[in-house]
């Protein structure tokens, strides 16, 4: 029972601070922006009403609220750098950054090829902590060794496309908040059956997951916050570097498989389409041009209004996590 509790008790701990962190938080970003004209159109309403665009800083301040608390309850004074210190401190470092740059386009709208890019830097951390692992399990091929390539190709690969893809698809209330929230619950299911970093990482995965559920509070239809750009892209960034600091790349695969739909739609539009839709009287979402988007597919499928369209969203989220975890426990096991 005293193993237990001295287990359980850093985690248990965590997730409420990450939780009450960031409601408090958030709460305050929404006050805070709407006095400084950080607001923006919630067009898919019959109605548009003016909502703060900022609410991501509610989800990085209970993350970090989170990660911290779990940190501070490993610290050995011995001098030595524990597994919990390497994990935490890669994950938090590349994320940061990542969410960083997701504030400064938020207000100064940063060029594409500068969010494209800035995240290949954000990876250092991480290929710091991973320092001797350069093999991969992929299904049905086996164990693959990469070598160096794997720090200068495959690590920033990776977070690149995992923050930059997640930005993709958002635009309607609760939908990328709720997606990540799927996507990390995978990951902790994952990790926390594990031991060592990948132990860790699932407990920072089930930290974000009741980060995400205080943000839904004020997320879900009708939203009084939007996550912004620095929301997206540090949910984004935080799975991706949860996954490969828990080298649970083949859940990452299954995972960012809507996203791969995504990009190829968004692509076919020079990353110029947009994932909300038009409204009819009546209060459903309709699209009636070439699909840009997978809310347009979803939306090109029936009669549906906002919150269906995201839970129909979820859904096929949810399909591909049940994926992640089957393949990632059963085929490659970590």
């Amino acid at each position: 029972m005293e193993y237990i509790e001295r287990s359980f008790f850093p985690i248990i701990l965590s997730i409420v601070v990450a939780f009450l962190i960031t409601i408090i938080s958030t709460k305050w970003v929404i006050e805070e922006s709407k006095k400084k004209g950080f607001v923006g159109k919630d067009i898919n309403k019959p109605n548009t009403s003016e909502v703060p665009v900022l609410g991501g800083i509610g989800i990085v301040a209970g993350f970090i609220a989170g990660s911290f608390t779990y940190l501070v309850s490993d610290i050995d004074f011995s001098g030595y750098v524990s597994e919990v210190d390497r994990t935490v401190v890669s994950v938090l470092i590349s994320s940061l950054v990542i969410g960083f740059l997701g504030l400064l386009d938020d207000i100064f709208n940063l060029r594409q090829s500068i969010r494209a890019f800035l995240p290949v830097f954000a990876s250092v951390p991480l290929a710091i902590y991973s320092i001797g692992h350069t093999k991969i399990s992929i299904p049905f091929l086996g164990i693959v060794d990469f070598g160096v390539l794997f720090y200068v190709l495959i690590l920033p690969a990776t977070l690149t496309i995992t923050s930059n893809a997640f930005n993709m698809l958002e635009g309607l209330n609760g939908l990328g908040a709720g997606m990540g929230l799927i996507m990390a619950s995978a990951l902790a299911y994952i990790g926390l059956r594990s031991t060592g970093p990948s132990f860790h990482s699932g407990v920072l995965a089930l930290i974000m997951v009741f980060v995400l559920l205080g943000f839904l509070i004020f997320n879900m239809y009708p939203a009084k916050v939007f996550p912004g750009n620095i929301g997206t892209y540090f949910i984004g960034s935080v799975i991706g570097s949860i996954g490969i600091a828990g080298f649970m790349y083949t859940a990452l695969f299954f995972l960012y498989i809507p996203y791969v739909f995504e990009f190829i739609l968004k692509a076919r539009t020079k990353f110029k389409g947009v994932s909300f839709g038009k409204i009819s009287r009546e209060g459903y979402l309709y699209w009636d041009g070439t699909p840009n988007s997978l809310t347009h597919v979803v939306m090109k499928m029936g009669k549906f209004k906002e919150y269906q369209v995201v839970i129909i969203l979820w859904i096929i989220e949810l399909i591909f996590a049940i994926l992640a975890i089957v393949f990632q426990t059963t085929v490659i096991r970590i």
